[in-house]
């Protein structure tokens, strides 16, 4: 899984499967020495890591991992803020908002492709948004310090 927001082979370059993640989807999940050959016939491309996993699976974490990522972000910039965030903004809206610029046409095919998925992701993500929501609105200093420490130790979990 690796790209940029450049599309064409134009933008292509040597580097760009380096360290990235490969995930494969066989036809049938117990053939080793298949899987064997398909990983030494990557391995000069330079992935990081081999998943190998069903399409059932693989979809339900590109939905979250890659889709919902990218509808999160083309979403935040539509915000009215984004036109002058220019001389407050460094880090957290750069790394939050570098997906928003992608292929209309092919995310969208993507995603209609996946649209359980993805809408079960967004829905879970509107609901814990909502908690946020409800814990600025009701002055609720507690209960938002413990949303926010809660997603500060599950991502130490997630990526230590």
């Amino acid at each position: 899984m690796a790209g940029s927001h450049m599309a064409g082979f134009k933008n292509s370059r040597a580097d760009l499967f380096m360290g990235a993640s490969m995930v494969l989807v066989p036809p049938v999940y117990d053939d080793p020495t298949l899987l064997g050959r398909v990983e030494s016939i990557l391995k000069p491309a330079g992935f990081g890591h081999l998943t190998v996993t069903t399409a059932e699976r693989h979809d339900e974490v590109i939905a979250f991992s890659s889709q919902l990522a990218h509808v999160v972000s083309n979403a935040y910039v539509k915000s009215p803020t984004a036109q002058g965030h220019r001389g407050f903004s460094a880090g957290s809206y750069r790394d939050l908002t570098r997906v928003a610029r992608l292929d209309a046409d092919m995310w969208a095919r993507l995603c209609m492709d996946n649209g359980d998925c993805l809408i079960r992701e967004l829905d879970g993500l509107m609901g814990s948004l909502g908690q946020y929501r409800k814990a600025l609105a009701e002055g609720d200093m507690d209960g938002l310090t413990r949303l926010l420490a809660e997603g500060s130790r599950l991502k130490g979990v997630l990526d230590p």
